[in-house]
């Protein structure tokens, strides 16, 4: 009976997250929503039309992502033991029909563009997506392995599990290829770790600085989620991960021959000297007042060298999304410290009273 149940819910949940992310889609596809032409002037002849002239990474990697998430739900949804074939397929084909109808309503906005390109894209992260379920008992143990991983490492409750949803922010915030503060006036410093500057003037000194205060805020910020006597460990971790994390991005949205300028000397001695900074034993003890003031030097810095605080960008492709999420994330980290002792301190009567009985 109860195993029962928690199929219904579980089924009841996925019921939920793939109609709001099919409802998530509709709008990013027609957004702005307005401005729609007569329905007679609809043509599908996109379907026929030749690629676009001028294809990007950017908008690949988007209609393609975008997409996985779908074909995962779908298919999960689809799915019958034994027959795991026809989850997916029902899932791709399911996700190329959605894909077709919104790109025929983009056909009748003035501002969007409908493409075959982006159908067969849309397409394939459906295909991937679906395809992921065939694995999905090992997704759900690799999930608990996390979960208790999480709570061996990271304080226990909402207000962390609210924390570390902010740290994801910034991974997905790498897509924009910029440290923040520099998004908004930073060029990006593609110079490759094998070719250093001629002279000590060509050191590209602002993108060390951007480098070395994003990764400083990043693991002052992550340190106060933690367990006591995860420090070092953690700190190891969350740099390497974070290194990872630009070097794929890179990977995604930049041809190969250059990705390996993202790992400039420059950026390499920003990791290094925020990991320095961080394994300071009075950094380790005061890490929410060196976040904080991290935090603010760090908005304070953006405010005096960015045009405008909000970038011009469309959150509407994954690099535009990312700039916006840069900007917002460690204004999110430092409400999240400034609240954080308020969500604690139910935490700890709760674990005192336990104690006590």
């Amino acid at each position: 009976m109860a195993r029962s149940l928690a199929k219904a819910g579980n089924r009841s949940r996925l019921k939920t997250f793939n109609a709001l992310y099919l409802v998530f889609l509709a709008i990013a596809s027609l957004y702005p929503l307005t401005g729609w032409l007569p329905l007679h002037t609809w043509s599908a002849d996109f379907l026929s039309a030749a690629w676009p002239r001028y294809i990007t990474r950017t908008d690949l990697a988007t209609n393609l992502i975008v997409y996985v998430p779908l074909g995962y739900g779908l298919a999960l949804w689809f799915a019958t033991p034994g027959h795991g074939a026809r989850g997916v397929l029902t899932a791709t084909g399911g996700g190329i029909l959605l894909s077709l109808l919104l790109e025929s309503g983009q056909a009748l906005l003035p501002g969007r563009i409908a493409s075959n390109l982006d159908m067969l894209v849309n397409g394939l992260g459906t295909l991937t997506g679906a395809l992921l379920v065939l694995h999905h008992g090992r997704w759900l143990r690799a999930g608990r392995v996390l979960q208790g991983w999480r709570m061996r490492w990271f304080h226990a409750g909402l207000a962390t599990n609210i924390g570390l949803a902010i740290l994801l922010l910034w991974f997905i915030a790498q897509f924009a290829l910029l440290p923040f503060p520099g998004i908004g006036w930073l060029e990006l410093h593609l110079r490759p770790i094998d070719t250093p500057p001629d002279a000590l003037d060509k050191i590209n000194l602002s993108w060390f600085a951007a480098v070395f205060l994003e990764m400083a805020v990043l693991g002052a910020f992550a340190a106060n989620l933690l367990r006591p006597g995860r420090y070092v460990g953690a700190m190891l971790l969350c740099l390497s991960l974070a290194f990872v994390m630009k070097l794929l991005a890179a990977t995604i949205l930049l041809k190969l021959k250059v990705v390996g300028g993202v790992l400039s000397l420059e950026t390499l001695a920003g990791f290094l000297l925020a990991f320095w900074l961080l394994l300071l034993p009075a950094v380790s003890r005061h890490r929410k007042s060196v976040a904080l003031t991290c935090i603010a030097v760090l908005v304070l810095a953006r405010l005096g060298l960015a045009n405008d605080f909000l970038p011009h960008a469309s959150f509407l492709n994954i690099v535009g999304l990312a700039k916006h999420l840069g900007v917002i994330w460690p204004v999110l980290a430092g409400v999240w410290l400034l609240a954080e002792p308020a969500a604690r301190k139910p935490q700890a009567a709760a674990r005192t009273l336990e104690a006590r009985s």
